[in-house]
């Protein structure tokens, strides 16, 4: 796959700017753009989360192998760009900006430095002031974009779709966690709108007759 080619290319420019980052480099104040610590909070652990998941569950070589099969390719980050790509098609279901200048942005720009594994964590104060190599980290959306073009459509969850034969567990798991992610970054403007909760609904139901693929979502 080209796009997966590209991915990989903007994935290792990006490891190579965190690697050599200056103490001096160019910040920039992202709390200006109205982010409540609240909010921050929320995705801040939602994110980790998913995170944690994909480290416990996602690198065992089961669904490693899922993931070279839907992609005929074994290089050992397919497993992270295919969450990527899950993310980012989340982002599109409930049509929110990714851009790290908006609030519900912030929450990927999070996500993408935790699962990249190559910097601090992201406290809420140091909001105001993020390193242009941290900032950098937009420029791979483009490119998980096209990827997720390429494989198929784009408001459903690839990932899933991998796991769920493998073990139905892990899956409903995995969407919970996603569930919740969107659900905190739905919750920006202290509503749910008609089509943010149909997202949701898509994650928690499959839009499916099998009930056996839902999850509970009561107490999330």
């Amino acid at each position: 796959m080209k796009s997966l080619d590209n991915l990989y290319n903007q994935f290792y420019l990006l490891l190579a700017k965190m690697d050599n980052h200056a103490e001096n480099e160019i910040k920039t104040n992202l709390l200006q753009y109205g982010i409540a610590p609240e909010y921050y909070e929320r995705v801040d652990n939602a994110a980790a989360l998913i995170v944690d998941f994909y480290t416990k569950y996602l690198t065992s070589d089961e669904f490693q192998k899922g993931v070279h099969e839907i992609l005929k390719d074994e290089r050992k980050e397919n497993v992270k760009f295919c969450l990527l790509i899950d993310i980012l098609r989340c982002y599109d279901g409930l049509d929110h900006p990714t851009s790290f200048t908006t609030p519900e942005g912030i929450a990927f720009m999070i996500l993408l430095a935790k699962l990249l594994g190559k910097s601090e964590k992201i406290s809420y104060e140091k909001l105001a002031s993020v390193p242009a190599s941290i900032l950098a980290l937009i420029d791979i959306i483009p490119s998980i974009n096209e990827c997720s073009e390429e494989l198929g459509n784009k408001y459903s969850l690839l990932l899933s779709s991998i796991i769920e034969p493998i073990d139905s567990s892990i899956d409903r798991l995995y969407r919970m966690l996603l569930y919740n992610l969107c659900k905190r970054i739905a919750e920006v403007d202290g509503e749910i709108s008609i089509s943010e909760q149909e997202w949701l609904n898509e994650i928690a139901l499959l839009n499916d007759d099998n009930p056996d693929t839902d999850i509970d979502v009561r107490d999330i």
